[in-house]
């Protein structure tokens, strides 16, 4: 494996239970801003096993071909999703914000 796939991995071997973001979001915190087709290149092409299902698109779509597999998972960790999309999240790109 390469130095980037390799932080590209590390990033989406860190996120945590609840936690759901977007491919923009990995590749930014891997260090390549704009390069979200490489994130979701590596997902679908590794046998690594990641946690696939906490990363979606920027609008919050699913991937496609695995929206039922995908949306259990999500749900299973606390998020919303509805119409193919995430809707809320617990943290991440997709979570809201406690109302006081």
């Amino acid at each position: 494996m390469n130095e980037r796939d390799a932080r590209i991995v590390a990033v989406i071997k860190a996120l945590r239970e609840g936690e759901v973001v977007s491919y923009g979001d990995i590749a930014d915190v891997a260090g390549y801003p704009g390069r979200s087709r490489l994130a979701g290149r590596l997902l679908a092409m590794t046998d690594d096993d990641l946690p696939w299902w906490r990363v979606v698109n920027s609008t919050g779509r699913l991937v496609p071909g695995c929206e039922a597999e995908q949306a259990g998972l999500l749900r299973a960790e606390g998020a919303s999703v509805a119409g193919g999309r995430v809707r809320a999240a617990p943290t991440g790109r997709f979570s809201r914000p406690e109302r006081s």
